[in-house]
């Protein structure tokens, strides 16, 4: 199977018939039913239902093409990067949602004006994010992890072959939109915030290992915190757009960490510290920013720009300083 045959099939599902898809695309039909049936056969697939009514497409088959519009959207892609402008560079990030991998890039972007590029910017679980860099999907990866489990995910790492580089630590923090009533209040308790409804990330049950579990929602450490079933009203959610959006135009809260770079002015939010309980220590609770990407593949020059301004921005260290900061491999 190649891209062009891929896209006959996906033709198909466009046109809402074989008839019709061999006209637009210029080949006969009983050759686009061949191509059709043989796919079908060799992955042992149905992509289309044959009824009354015609072709429908099956559950498995919208997964089949779904996967080849991707395919031909990298084809596409891989063509336009190495014959319409041979002096284009790319850059592929995959990132757990945050406001400081998203800040750090839009700050490397303006200084780039003049660039002819190809960037890829994903946000996605932290265990995705290992494994798209793991697998050479993105060149660099962005995820928080809890530094106290630091020996069982050093393991981990070298057994990726991976490089983790720390950025800096944060605090567990509220995140809600500027003027809410808990920021007018002032002094709140953690049962107040059982009075209004939570926005959290989707968290994948089949986490390998608790130190790699996304962001602030690790079991390990806020379940015993925080009762969730004593929120009635939940919102998952799946990128920081969506969670961004969410409470601008609600009172909904969320957990996060302390403010980014001019977080109120860009994005209308604030950041209010958590109200932790009488004996509980902060500390337990806080998660580390890293960078990460594969060790046989140093980062290029694009990856070393994002990293800088990533490292500028948010770690207080100066980058010499960095450099000689040995990293988690």
């Amino acid at each position: 199977m190649n891209i062009r045959t891929l896209k006959y099939l996906v033709a198909i599902e466009t046109y809402g018939s074989i008839s019709e898809a061999a006209k637009r695309m210029y080949i006969t039909q009983p050759y686009l039913s061949k191509i059709l049936r043989d796919t079908e056969e060799e992955y042992n697939v149905t992509i289309f239902a044959r009824g009354k009514k015609g072709l429908s497409l099956t559950e498995r088959g919208r997964l089949f093409l779904d996967m080849a519009r991707d395919l031909i959207e990298e084809s596409e892609q891989f063509v336009r990067l190495f014959q319409e402008e041979p002096g284009r560079i790319s850059l592929k990030i995959a990132a757990f949602p945050s406001s400081y991998a998203m800040d750090a890039y839009l700050r490397m972007l303006t200084v780039l004006p003049d660039k002819a590029f190809l960037f890829h910017y994903k946000e996605e679980p932290t265990a995705d994010v290992i494994e798209d860099v793991h697998s050479q999907a993105a060149d660099l990866g962005v995820i928080f992890l809890k530094e106290k489990n630091e020996a069982l995910t050093r393991e981990y790492f070298k057994a990726k072959r991976l490089i983790c580089r720390r950025v800096f630590d944060t605090r567990l923090h509220l995140i809600v939109r500027s003027g809410h009533p808990l920021a007018e209040k002032g002094r709140f308790t953690l049962e107040d915030l059982y009075s209004w409804g939570l926005v959290m990330y989707y968290t994948k049950k089949e986490a390998r290992i608790y130190s790699l579990e996304d962001g602030y929602y690790n079991k390990a450490s806020l379940s015993e915190l925080i009762d969730f079933e004593k929120f009635r009203q939940i919102i998952y959610i799946y990128n920081r757009g969506s969670m961004h959006n969410i409470l601008r135009q609600t009172d909904f809260i969320a957990l996060g960490s302390q403010a980014t770079l001019e977080q109120d002015r860009t994005f209308g939010l604030i950041s209010l510290p958590f109200p932790f309980p009488e004996g509980e220590r902060p500390e337990e609770y806080d998660n580390t920013l890293y960078y990460i990407y594969r060790n046989d593949r140093p980062l290029t020059e694009m990856a070393g720009l994002y990293t800088d301004t990533l490292m500028r921005y948010y770690s207080g260290e100066k980058l010499a300083e960095k450099k000689q900061k040995k990293p988690m491999d």
